[in-house]
């Protein structure tokens, strides 16, 4: 089956998932699923690699597109024919100048789609499992029971008022025949029974509308504790959502929400008919002390009010703002790029959709924060609700762009014109999202707001803003505090070293394990953390670590994206333990066997990561060796894997050997990482018979560490890798390395140098 067959087969939950990683002007589902079984038999990931092949990949694309349009204008298929002729104009038009952009945005939709494939496998296989089964609260089941409770007793009520009004009708009806017979006989001796009659009637009428006044009190008490319960629910969604964006795998489902405050919502309106039908039966019998004449004005105001507030609280942003490029992540937005926010009400009731219209404004009630900006929000102004089927009344906003107005005769911004007492990064506005609710009799003005969000000018501010979503949306208790970092609170470690987590299960399918996130602790907290360890804003984010320019965030989110973009098969997996100081990893590997390597985080470089093995010599000594970290611009070229595969180290008399044997703990090379080499195509035509050839790494070992063994390391201050280098603008051929800056000694591992010509060296194979 192919993988797009695969999909088609999920359940809704995660075809939603899929549908939300295509987009109509980067590339459509439609293009994925009439030319599926193509696209996935390309190697797009090489194509993202090799600007020649991904020429050759965009230009056959094209062609099937044509293919594609000849069949439906044989087909007659109008409209798609219209279609597929757009797309191949976006297509041309967007990627003919950068074709390996397309390559990267294919690549990158054909490993979420394996993700979400993989992600409803593990849900099918443990769906018979009761331990991993959604736990529903007990105040969910509270719900449950008490909104069904709320429907029958509304119902009995109804019922009970149709008594009352059958009651009241037989009391006029009797009523007006001893009128009548009153006058014409006054002095009929059974006008003092029909007058009792009448009386005793009259006192079942009153108590029949006390009882059904005394019903509705009751309800209205079980209305209130129920819109509490509500209340809270709805509470817990928002902190869920806030987390959710950060990363969290929580469960953020309205489909339940949904469907109890509307049942509770069409119980208030019943109520509401009920009040009104009550309200018209004074007019016709009345009588001194009636009840309906009392009692209803307070009831109705505590009805309305309980109403209000399900009905303000229902209006919800259920879909966080989001670009779709070139940066999916909630709650930070580009100036100038297009964005999707959406709205929902989760009262659902019928013809409500005909008169609701969603407006919106940025920054409604802007701060008095020195130097705050401001922005114009461009879009569809006024947009009507539209039932989703299973979704219910949404407003979604596809294409808004928010506009930084310019400040004074300048022409610069608010932060250009004024020192602002917060960064760019710090700085948080908020869409608020309004309505004119009207049903039956009922009319008010709905109010919502989106989380609050970061606003950049340029991708190069994203890390920090993303920094900053993170501590507002896992500290903050407010979700509308605007002023949040005018004085930001610290972050307990628990909480933090989880968020830390989510960032990897979120965007690889691996978590932090409880040793990196200890590394990660004492990074953050400069000792061992413990329950009640704090980290500062300062400290996360805005001061440098240690003896390099950049700060932990930085830091952590460099290696974040080195893992997805270049080591999510072998991370996945398990075979890199990455966060691990250099003083734990001498104590890990000084009593292995020589070869046992490790895969490391460098923590002197943003995004590399280096490899790590220990020599055992015939004395009893051993020596820790670690090459020179990788970056992103060298695994875009090569595979982390069959650098491991091909690497060599020149020892004495320049013979080359593969040093790594085992990869920590006691696991051959091969069998760890064979999975991950990459599989050459056999050559069988006579006339290509050359001779295959392959690009290794190769390194050089120094002339003294040939001569000398290194004590293990035992300085405090050796957690952090040190070397000196440089890249030039013309490729991986020109890393050079200043050697006589690698200080070998007790304080310092061995770095193995690399030099230009040695870097690759091509080799018979």
């Amino acid at each position: 089956m192919s993988q797009w067959a695969a999909i088609l087969k999920l359940s809704t939950e995660f075809q939603e998932k899929v549908m939300a990683l295509y987009s109509q002007e980067l590339f459509p589902m439609e293009v994925r699923q009439y030319l599926a079984s193509w696209i996935e038999s390309q190697d797009w990931k090489q194509a993202a690699r090799d600007l020649s092949l991904a020429n050759v990949q965009l230009q056959n694309l094209l062609e099937h597109l044509d293919i594609q349009y000849s069949r439906f204008a044989q087909e007659q298929e109008i409209l798609q024919q219209r279609n597929f002729r757009r797309f191949k104009c976006d297509i041309q038009a967007r990627y003919q100048a950068h074709p390996q952009n397309l390559a990267e945005i294919i690549r990158d939709i054909l490993l979420y789609e394996k993700q979400i494939l993989s992600e409803a496998r593990e849900v099918q296989s443990q769906a018979g499992q009761p331990a991993q089964v959604s736990i529903v609260t007990g105040r969910q089941q509270e719900i449950e029971k008490r909104v069904n409770e709320l429907a029958e007793r509304v119902q009995s009520v109804d019922c009970e008022l149709k008594f009352l009004e059958d009651l009241q009708e037989t009391f006029d009806f009797k009523y007006k025949n001893f009128e009548i017979m009153a006058r014409s006989h006054p002095d009929d001796k059974h006008l003092k029974k029909k007058r009792d009659e009448l009386q005793s009637l009259l006192n079942e009428l009153d108590r029949k509308r006390k009882e059904v006044l005394d019903q509705i009190k009751g309800l209205l008490g079980l209305c209130e504790t129920l819109v509490e319960f509500l209340q809270q629910e709805l509470d817990e969604w928002l902190l869920k959502q806030k987390l959710e964006c950060i990363g969290a795998p929580t469960e953020t489902s309205l489909k339940n929400l949904q469907g109890w405050v509307t049942k509770t919502a069409e119980c208030f309106f019943q109520l509401h008919r009920i009040f009104k039908n009550l309200a018209e039966l004074p007019s016709r019998i009345s009588y001194e002390g009636d009840p309906l004449k009392i009692d209803p004005p307070n009831l109705i105001q505590r009805l309305n009010e309980l109403l209000s507030l399900l009905l303000q609280r229902s209006f919800v942003v259920d879909r966080q703002p989001i670009m779709a490029f070139p940066c999916k992540r909630p709650l930070v937005l580009k100036t100038s790029t297009q964005f999707s926010v959406r709205v929902r009400l989760l009262v659902n009731l019928p013809k409500l959709k005909d008169n609701l219209k969603v407006s919106f404004c940025v920054d409604k009630n802007p701060p008095s924060i020195k130097g705050y900006r401001k922005f114009n929000l461009l879009g569809t102004q006024n947009k009507a609700m539209e039932e989703i089927q299973g979704e219910g009344l949404v407003a979604d906003f596809k294409h808004l762009i928010l506009k930084e107005q310019k400040a004074g005769t300048g022409g610069k911004g608010g932060k250009g014109a004024n020192e602002g007492s917060l960064s760019v990064m710090e700085e948080l506005h908020l869409i608020t999202f309004s309505m004119d609710f009207k049903y039956e009799d009922l009319k008010m003005k709905l109010e919502t707001a989106t989380l609050p969000f970061i606003v950049i000018s340029n991708i190069s501010q994203f890390v920090v803003a993303w920094a900053s979503v993170l501590w507002f949306n896992l500290l903050s208790s407010d979700t509308k505090d605007v002023h949040f970092f005018s004085k930001p609170p610290m972050a307990p470690w628990q909480s933090l070293k989880e968020a830390l987590s989510w960032q990897f299960s979120c965007t690889t399918r691996r978590e932090l394990d409880t040793d990196q996130l200890a590394m990660l602790g004492k990074k953050l907290c400069e000792e061992t953390p413990r329950d009640e360890s704090t980290v500062s804003w300062n400290k996360f984010c805005k001061e440098n670590l240690p003896r390099v320019s950049f700060t932990f965030w930085v830091w952590f989110d460099s290696v974040l994206a080195l893992v997805k973009a270049h080591l999510e098969n072998i991370w996945n997996d398990g075979h890199v333990m990455g966060f691990v100081s250099r003083k734990k990893e001498e104590i890990l590997l000084k009593a292995e066997i020589s070869g046992t390597f490790l895969l490391r985080f460098s923590e002197s470089i943003c995004g590399g990561i280096t490899c790590t093995w220990v020599e055992q010599h015939e004395d009893g000594t051993y020596t820790i060796r670690s090459v020179q970290p990788y970056t992103k611009k060298e695994l875009s070229s090569i595979p982390l894997t069959e650098i491991i595969r091909n690497y060599q180290l020149l020892a004495e008399e320049n013979i080359p050997e593969n040093p790594l044997k085992y990869r920590y703990p006691n696991i051959p090379k091969d069998e760890a990482f064979g999975p991950y080499y990459e599989k050459r195509p056999e050559l069988t035509l006579q006339y290509e018979q050359y001779l295959q050839r392959k690009l290794i790494i190769v390194s050089t070992r120094q002339v003294d560490e040939l001569e000398s063994n290194f004590s293990p390391r035992t300085s405090e201050n050796n957690d952090m890798d040190e070397w000196n280098y440089t890249i030039d603008d013309d490729g991986l051929a020109g890393i050079a390395m200043n050697i006589d800056s690698i200080m070998i000694n007790a304080d310092s591992d061995p770095m193995l140098s690399v030099s230009p010509v040695e870097l690759y060296q091509e080799l018979l194979v």
